[in-house]
C-alpha cells in the first residue's frame, strides 16, 4: 500500500503568517489554486487513490476534495487527524509570539521543550498527544484496511502530518520531530505499508505538483 501524506493549501491566516492550530481556516485563492494544479498534476500522472482520509477542518478537506477528484461522501474525515490544538497561542502572528518569548518561541527550534511546557499550560496539547491520537489513527484505520488496498491519500496539516510520519519512521525521539522539515503547503510525502511484515519505507518527501509561479507566492513559515 502506498499512503500521501498531504499537506492542506495556503490560506489567509497562512499569509498573515497567524497561528491556526485548532481554528476551522478556509483555504484562501491561492491555496485553492494550489489543490487543483496538484489535483490535476496526479491525474495526469495516472494517480488515483482507493482510499481518502482528511481532518475534518475545511482547509484540509477542501484540499482533499480537490486533489483527489472524490465526492465530498466520499472523504472519511477523522478527528484524530485534526492540527495540534495550540491554545491560548492561535491566532496571533508568529513572529510576535516568538519574539514575545512565549510558549511558541520553542516549537520549531526546540520540541521537546515545547512538549514539556505545553504539558504546564491547560489550553495547549502537547506534541506528545497529538503523537498518540495521530498513531491511533494508523494503527486503527491504516493497518486495518484490506490487503489488496492500492493507494491512499491522508489529507492533514504541518504539525499533524509530522507526527504521522514520526510514527512511520518508527521514531520516538521529539528532538526530531520536525525531520527533513515542514511540508511546504500542498507538498506531499509517500510512504509505503507492507501489511505483511508490518513494515513502513518512507519513498519521497516534500514533493510539490504545482508550478513554480505560485511556490513564489506561497508564505514561508517555521
Amino acid at each position: 500500500m502506498e499512503i500521501y501524506i498531504l499537506r492542506h493549501g495556503t490560506t489567509e491566516w497562512n499569509s498573515q503568517h497567524r497561528i491556526q492550530g485548532s481554528n476551522d481556516i478556509a483555504l484562501d485563492t491561492l491555496g485553492l489554486r494550489m489543490a487543483e494544479e496538484t489535483g490535476k498534476s496526479f491525474r495526469d500522472r495516472g494517480i488515483g487513490f482507493d482510499r481518502v482520509y482528511s481532518s475534518p477542518l475545511s482547509r484540509a478537506k477542501m484540499t482533499s476534495l480537490l486533489v483527489s477528484g472524490f465526492a465530498e461522501n466520499e472523504i472519511i474525515t477523522d478527528e484524530r487527524l485534526k492540527e495540534l490544538n495550540f491554545g491560548f497561542q492561535e491566532g496571533h502572528i508568529v513572529e510576535e509570539m516568538v519574539k514575545n518569548e512565549v510558549l511558541f518561541q520553542y516549537f520549531k527550534e526546540d520540541p521537546i521543550r515545547y512538549n514539556i511546557l505545553s504539558e504546564q499550560e491547560e489550553s495547549t496539547e502537547s506534541i506528545q498527544e497529538l503523537m498518540n491520537r495521530t498513531e491511533d489513527f494508523m494503527k486503527d484505520v491504516i493497518e486495518k484496511l484490506p490487503a489488496d488496498t492500492g493507494r491512499v491519500l491522508i489529507s492533514a496539516h504541518g504539525a499533524a502530518n509530522k507526527a504521522l510520519l514520526m510514527y512511520i519512521r518508527g521514531e520516538s525521539d521529539l528532538g526530531l520531530f520536525w525531520g527533513d522539515g515542514l511540508q511546504p503547503n500542498c507538498g506531499f510525502d509517500i510512504a509505503e505499508y507492507d501489511a505483511s511484515k508490518h513494515e513502513y519505507r518512507i519513498l519521497d518527501s516534500n514533493i510539490v505538483y504545482y508550478s513554480s509561479e505560485i511556490m513564489e507566492k506561497a508564505p514561508k513559515l517555521l
